[in-house]
């Protein structure tokens, strides 16, 4: 041809001219060293590959013809290595997967049976699961639950023997006096002081049960919604120590009551005042001492008592707080662990102490916005 190019004779008498002619353009224009092309002739389609080379500065073409057969096993080869490639692929994902899925559910498997065990009160023995990701941190926190519900169930056992223990006595001396009294015998000397005894008796033992119902109210109010009102407790501990301090008129006591608005329950507060009251009315030789005010930063409520009675053990301090846990002089040890339940209902803390001589309660609340 003019530009130097050659076409086999057998190509020329195999093929069309204009099929030659395309290949010819083609072969001109084309950019990169190797592409594919297709020529439709009729219903059939040839494709071809034109190979770009320069030889003694010339270009040279090489044309390819694809044949239908190297093309179909061409399509086999690749379709027959994507179905192996996948099947191994699909084989090792459902190793992996079964992997994963066992490492991910032999703890919560455990920690199922471990659930049943604890719903049926069979909570004694640990659970165990070491694992760092969320599923390690929810074994945790069952665990957690678990030692809570030990330590509860523990409480529970205790307060239970306490409670009979504390009920057995008055009730014994009731019965015992009545009987005596009914065989004409009156241990007190006559029929009015024995009758006292079992006046006082019945008395401590219905103190004894309003305080633990009192305390069956607390868990119940904790878990539900208290009714909220402003509540002036400086007007509040002074009416409570109108009430009370007749029981001891030789204490003298003095009050410093700042003006203090909180937000809350006025019963439970009063009941935290009583019994905070009682407590240092009880143990107080001659003076006792009030003071309500906010803290320095204006943040806390601060609620303090002192009575110039005799100083407590430093081990017996914290213990005090504790369920029937009494002090020296004390009734039941339900008043202490009852004004801590409310404290704690207001997110407070209370602390006792030894000073000046005496002993101090005091009770800090924090101001809600």
């Amino acid at each position: 041809m003019d530009d130097g190019t050659t076409i086999p004779a057998q190509a020329g008498q195999v093929f069309s001219s204009s099929f030659i002619q395309e290949i010819m353009r083609n072969a001109r224009s084309q950019q990169t060293s190797v592409k594919l092309y297709e020529y439709r002739r009729g219903q059939e389609t040839v494709r071809y590959v034109i190979r770009k080379n320069v030889v003694y500065g010339r270009p040279l073409y090489q044309v390819k013809l694809i044949r239908k057969s190297e093309e179909d096993r061409l399509i086999n080869s690749l379709l027959f290595n994507f179905m192996v490639f996948a099947g191994i692929a699909l084989i090792v994902s459902w190793f992996a997967s079964l992997f994963i899925a066992r490492y991910l559910t032999r703890p919560l498997v455990q920690m199922e049976r471990h659930v049943k065990r604890i719903a049926n009160r069979n909570w004694h023995e640990p659970l165990d699961v070491k694992r760092g990701d969320e599923i390690g941190r929810l074994a945790r926190s069952i665990e957690v639950m678990r030692q809570q519900l030990v330590r509860q169930d523990e409480m529970q056992q205790s307060i239970l023997q306490n409670i009979s223990h504390e009920l057995k006595t008055p009730v014994m001396v009731i019965r015992s006096y009545a009987r005596a009294i009914q065989d004409g015998v009156y241990p007190k000397g006559d029929l009015a002081g024995s009758i006292q005894v079992i006046d006082e008796e019945g008395a401590r033992l219905e103190k004894l049960v309003k305080q633990l119902l009192y305390l069956t109210r607390l868990d119940y109010l904790a878990t539900r919604e208290q009714v909220q009102k402003e509540v002036k407790l400086d007007r509040l501990v002074e009416n409570v120590v109108q009430r009370l301090s007749p029981q001891r008129p030789e204490v003298s006591c003095q009050l410093d009551l700042q003006p203090v608005s909180m937000t809350g329950d006025e019963d439970v507060l009063r009941v935290m005042v009583e019994n905070l009251l009682e407590n240092h009315l009880r143990y107080a030789v001659s003076r006792l001492e009030i003071s309500l005010g906010l803290s320095g930063e204006k943040t806390e409520i601060v609620l303090s008592f002192w009575n110039d009675g005799s100083r407590i053990e430093p081990h017996i301090l914290e213990q005090l707080f504790q369920p029937f846990h009494k002090g020296r002089e004390g009734k039941f040890g339900l008043g202490l662990t009852i004004v801590q339940r409310i404290v704690k209902m207001y997110h407070g803390q209370i602390y006792l102490e030894n000073e000046r001589g005496g002993v101090s309660s005091t009770v800090k609340i924090p101001l809600r916005d």
